[in-house]
């Protein structure tokens, strides 16, 4: 494999990433950035453009659901507008909580376009909150690195594994409750 389609792999990687599983994908960048620091300004644009575009089209799950009857009804009853009007009104600390708490992220983004939230301003505050998140992993990254040194080329691949782990096992056990749930009824 030539120097430039190995650089293409690894670019590719890290900007589809976020698509598949977003912290795991952006821990990757960091730890690659902590061992290539001459590429760390790439690869912190590359990261941070798909994660942002892996994030804003999960709006447009929340306004294509509005297209059918029963979501649309739903969405007219008082405590579901009420909830609407707090998220219109705190959409920074609802899309920082998104973004933060984790299994939070998808749900919230696409309530958003479900509460009809006007998307220039969903696009901006979660270019925002995603800057800051890409911030934050690349800056712990690279103490880690500077403290553990070689070492961090193992133990970041070892932290995302797990995290990915967590997020399958909690999913697991979320569709396993739900299917004794069912069954019981």
């Amino acid at each position: 494999m030539s120097p430039d389609s190995y650089s293409l792999l690894i670019y590719g990687s890290v900007f589809i990433g976020p698509f598949v599983q977003e912290d795991t994908a952006v821990l990757y960048a960091a730890g690659l950035a902590s061992a290539r620091p001459a590429q760390w300004l790439l690869l912190f644009a590359t990261i941070y453009c798909g994660l942002v575009l892996s994030d804003i089209w999960k709006y447009w799950i929340g306004w294509a659901a509005l297209k059918h009857p029963r979501a649309r009804a739903y969405a007219e009853k008082e405590h579901v507008t009420d909830m609407g009007g707090k998220v219109q009104g705190n959409l920074m600390k609802a899309l920082m909580f998104g973004r933060f708490v984790p299994l939070a992220r998808v749900p919230t983004y696409i309530a958003c376009g479900y509460f009809k939230i006007s998307y220039a301003k969903f696009c901006l505050f979660v270019a925002f909150t995603g800057f800051l998140y890409v911030s934050i992993v690349f800056t712990v990254v690279h103490l880690l690195g500077e403290v553990l040194g070689e070492k961090v080329l193992w133990v970041l691949p070892v932290i995302a594994l797990s995290i990915l782990a967590a997020i399958l096992s909690v999913n697991l056990l979320k569709r396993r409750a739900a299917a004794k749930h069912d069954a019981a009824k």
